[in-house]
């Protein structure tokens, strides 16, 4: 933190979920505010890019970091997909632009018809920068941050780096973290690099592995994932002390939205939640505010769903209800473990494999780990579980996974 804050230098983090990575994107922040308060008027109208994979991740950071820096001066926007802004210009009267690489790479490929403008970002902020190595995300993140690189660059800077840019990357899982500094660096200025085990963790982890035979070899994913939902309930019981309770929040990440919805179905028909007067009063009150009926229903029994096609304000009130302990369990993608703050005490990965390009393969150990990572956070206990289901002849696979991930 005191290099961070004491020097303008790129730096690139790789630590445990829950470790407060975010709280090093604050301090770069800061550092750049305190940049403002020695300076003229026009560099206090300098800019930050905040980068972050989905648009459910740059929403929460929006709403938190717009309520926590407002009263500092700094004028907040989220650019994402859900949003209506095209150009660049919609930057040019704030300081903070929250969006993915997707939207970032739409808005500068013609930057240099707005070079003065795309001049004035002094701070980068990558987060989850290990999307890099991801076969359908990896190459436009690649692409916006070489192009930043390209701009810096080209500039007319003083040779001692004071005015260029800085980068920030984090990351839960960044096995070539060296590398990614180096490419990160600008002359005359080396980025330094930062990495921290699971000793930094703050929270406990338990890690079970759970293998099944799976015969069937010509529909092994779809049929060998269908068998796993009648698997759920026992687990749950099991790891909820034999009673689920609202103080217990249950997590459980799906390959595919139809997988998504179709676990989120056997859970209602096979596990009931006793709730009090409170609990069904803040249920209902978010309940009648969703505009998918079959999700309306489901949040009632304590179980709800999450994906990328739901509405925008029907994602929010689910992440809203689960985050505020009112909703049990949450069904989503494995998308939504991409940083988004929704801790859980228990996590289940349901099957390691994914649906990819037409056919069936394993989770990397990259994001075998960021769903993991979901499993507690200090605020909400000391300790949690996470529990891989997976088949019985990756068993020893995934046993391996977690001994070299943890």
């Amino acid at each position: 933190m005191d290099f961070l804050m004491n020097t303008d230098i790129s730096v690139v983090v790789s630590a445990p979920t829950g470790s407060g990575k975010t709280t090093l994107f604050e301090i770069a922040i800061i550092k750049l505010l305190e940049m403002w308060e020695h300076s003229d008027e026009d560099d206090k109208e300098q800019k930050i890019v905040y980068m972050a994979p989905i648009k459910a991740l740059c929403t929460e950071k929006f709403k938190e970091w717009d309520n926590k820096f407002t009263s500092l001066g700094i004028r907040a926007v989220e650019i994402t997909g859900d949003s209506d802004n095209s150009d660049l210009l919609t930057i040019q009267h704030f300081n903070l632009i929250l969006t993915t690489p997707e939207k970032w790479d739409a808005l500068t490929r013609k930057w240099k018809d707005h070079t003065s403008l795309i001049q004035m970002i002094k701070l980068f902020l990558i987060d989850e920068v290990h999307l890099l190595n991801e076969e359908r995300r990896g190459p436009t993140l690649e692409a916006v941050v070489s192009r930043m690189k390209t701009v810096q660059e080209s500039l007319d800077y003083n040779e001692t780096g004071d005015d260029w840019i800085r980068f920030i990357a984090v990351s839960a899982t960044i096995p070539n973290i060296e590398d990614i500094a180096a490419w990160l660096s600008l002359k005359p200025k080396a980025a330094k690099f930062f990495k921290f085990g699971e000793e930094m963790r703050p929270v406990h982890l338990k890690r079970i592995v759970k293998a099944y035979p799976c015969k069937d070899e010509r529909t092994i994913g779809y049929k060998f994932d269908l068998s796993l939902n009648y698997k759920l309930k026992q687990i749950i019981m099991q790891y909820s002390e034999g009673k689920p309770t609202l103080i217990d929040f249950q997590q459980i990440f799906c390959s595919t939205r139809k997988s998504v919805l179709m676990t989120a179905n056997v859970l209602c028909e096979q596990i009931s939640f006793h709730f009090t007067s409170d609990q069904v009063a803040n249920i209902v009150s978010v309940s009648e505010c969703l505009l998918e009926n079959k999700l309306k229903e489901m949040v009632k029994r304590g179980i709800a769903y999450h994906h990328a096609g739901l509405v925008v304000s029907d994602r929010h009130y689910i992440e809203e209800l689960f985050r505020s302990g009112y909703l049990p369990v949450l069904v989503s993608t494995s998308t939504l473990a991409m940083g988004v703050n929704l801790p859980a005490n228990l996590v289940i990965i349901k099957s390691t494999e994914q649906y990819v390009c037409g056919g069936w393969q394993e989770y990397s150990e990259g994001q075998i780990l960021q769903m993991v990572g979901r499993a507690g956070r200090p605020q909400y206990g000391n300790s949690a579980a996470a529990i891989i289901l997976t088949k019985e002849v990756n068993k020893v696979t995934q046993i391996i996974v977690y001994l070299f991930l943890f």
